[in-house]
């Protein structure tokens, strides 16, 4: 993780017992969920929903780093912050956290977003007008 990364959002999720695999832990393509609803839950506080939009930010590169199985019936906090920006990509970094133990850190992840042009298909340059979010951190605890 970098130094200068800056909190964004932060929401607590209650682990499902459909979430689970075989082993008796949450299966790891379900940490991706876990991520994509903190980013969606993230861009639906500020009012913005892609339904229908012509440009939006697709995910160009996941990477996670498991350090500990989640199991049924925990608590988790999501943590999505920003670390930067270069060019057409946004370099986001998470932390999916114990509720109960902030210390207890399941797992960490990068995210690269890219902004595509749907009616294109082409990457674009993230509009200027979703920068505010970029700057305002938000808690969220459920």
């Amino acid at each position: 993780m970098k130094e200068n990364k800056k909190l964004l959002f932060s929401k607590n999720y209650t682990i499902r017992w459909q979430d689970m695999d075989a082993f008796n832990h949450v299966n790891h393509t379900v940490y991706l969920i876990y991520l994509q609803e903190c980013r969606i839950d993230w861009l639906l506080h500020y009012g913005i929903v892609m339904d229908g939009a012509t440009r939006g930010p697709v995910i160009g590169e996941v990477t996670c780093k498991y350090l500990r199985s989640i199991t049924h019936p925990a608590e988790i906090c999501v943590e999505l912050y920003f670390s930067h920006k270069i060019g057409r990509r946004v370099y986001f970094e998470h932390i999916i956290r114990d509720k109960n133990n902030p210390e207890l850190i399941y797992t960490t992840a990068h995210v690269v977003v890219v902004w595509v042009d749907f009616t294109t298909g082409k990457s674009i340059i993230p509009p200027p007008e979703y920068d505010y979010i970029l700057d305002e951190t938000i808690i969220i605890n459920n």
